[in-house]
């Protein structure tokens, strides 16, 4: 065990840490990535291909997020300090808690056996937190190794072929293909991305993405720390419990959760995550209201809700957000009118307009259906 005794040595070094893993970056998204969207629910289908030509969203500072707050770090020494102001004591205490395992793997099992001083640990351990909370063992693909002998690992490889879809966000990246909690840098682990690095040994988690790849759990509040985190899909598996809230300190610029077992309300501080443009929330079970936070996101583009439990009216003003391309909401319990002001936005969008509305009879909203391509 690599443990530190001296509380005061820890919290020093634990600052350090931070403060090299927020080092200022920027970046720049291009009109290169594109995506197609298709949907299915009960009672009919419908398809689109959208493309995320998306406008230039400027420069986005990536260290303006503050650090962990002192009253959090409260965790006993036996811990080591690079956890203290990421997860809480309990979780840690509790031996079955993902958390709680993704330490004991990463300072037992763990064949790169980093120092604990490396500033590629904090991710690691947060990466390893994931892959237990989602049910990583028990993944379609991509699982770990069952020990750290090279037949193991072979036999691994093998049974991994996926890879994250390359976005253009104008700084080059790299993009891991192989199986998770492998001996090799996060970067590596298949559908992840890191950017802003030639050597994916010091680069910084910018990706997560899987679909339809068995994962099951819960989404963990660490995730807020891997703080280059621009993507985040997680589609068509079995997720459940509440969308973290911390997720909305990141950078973020997709979030696609859709066809999971998602439960609450999307929370308020998702909408200060302004870089966002694409939010994919369609076939969960999420209820509460569309706030009216939403018009922070003026570079949104794609917002997909259906088949949910949503509820309320639509805030009129979404009409002033002038970039919503695609908008689909039916299969919830809104309420009231179409606001004339969405309706206006697609008129002043010009030739044929950018806005998708898709409103089927289970809402009570007024019949409106609107599809201009």
């Amino acid at each position: 065990m690599k443990y530190l005794t001296a509380m005061l040595a820890a919290a020093v070094a634990s600052a350090v840490a931070v403060s090299s893993m927020m080092e200022h970056r920027s970046l720049r998204y291009s009109k290169a990535g594109k995506t197609s969207k298709s949907s299915k629910r009960s009672g009919g289908s419908y398809s689109y291909n959208y493309s995320l030509d998306s406008m230039n969203i400027g420069d986005v500072p990536i260290d303006s997020i503050n650090a962990p707050p002192q009253e959090q770090q409260e965790i006993q020494s036996t811990f080591p300090h690079q956890v203290i102001g990421i997860t809480s004591k309990e979780t840690l205490d509790d031996p079955s808690s993902p958390q709680a395992r993704a330490l004991h793997w990463i300072m037992n099992d763990d064949g790169m056996t980093l120092d604990i001083d490396s500033p590629e640990w904090t991710q690691r351990y947060i990466m390893a937190s994931f892959y237990f909370a989602t049910g990583g063992g028990d993944w379609d693909e991509c699982n770990a190794p069952k020990d750290n002998s090279q037949s193991a690992i072979d036999e691994a490889n093998e049974n991994c072929t996926l890879s994250a879809t390359q976005y253009n966000i104008g700084k080059k990246r790299v993009y891991g293909t192989k199986p998770w909690l492998s001996p090799v840098s996060v970067c590596e682990w298949a559908s992840t991305a890191c950017h802003d690095t030639n050597n994916s040994k010091k680069g910084t988690i910018s990706q997560i993405e899987f679909e339809d790849n068995g994962l099951e759990g819960i989404l963990i509040d660490e995730l807020s720390h891997l703080y280059n985190l621009q993507f985040l899909i997680l589609e068509k598996g079995k997720l459940s419990g509440n969308i973290p809230s911390q997720l909305g300190q990141l950078p973020l610029i997709i979030l696609d959760l859709d066809y999971n077992q998602l439960s609450g309300e999307i929370p308020e501080e998702i909408y200060d995550a302004t870089t966002l443009q694409q939010i994919d929330l369609n076939n969960n079970q999420l209820g509460g209201i569309i706030s009216l936070k939403i018009t922070q996101l003026s570079t949104l583009t794609f917002f997909q809700i259906d088949n949910n439990m949503m509820e309320g009216s639509i805030p009129e003003e979404m009409g002033d957000m002038k970039n919503l391309a695609v908008f689909t909401l039916s299969n919830n319990n809104f309420t009231g009118k179409m606001p004339s002001e969405v309706c206006d936005n697609i008129k002043s969008n010009g030739q044929g307009g950018r806005l998708k509305l898709s409103l089927q009879t289970a809402n009570k909203l007024s019949a409106l259906a609107v599809q201009n391509a």
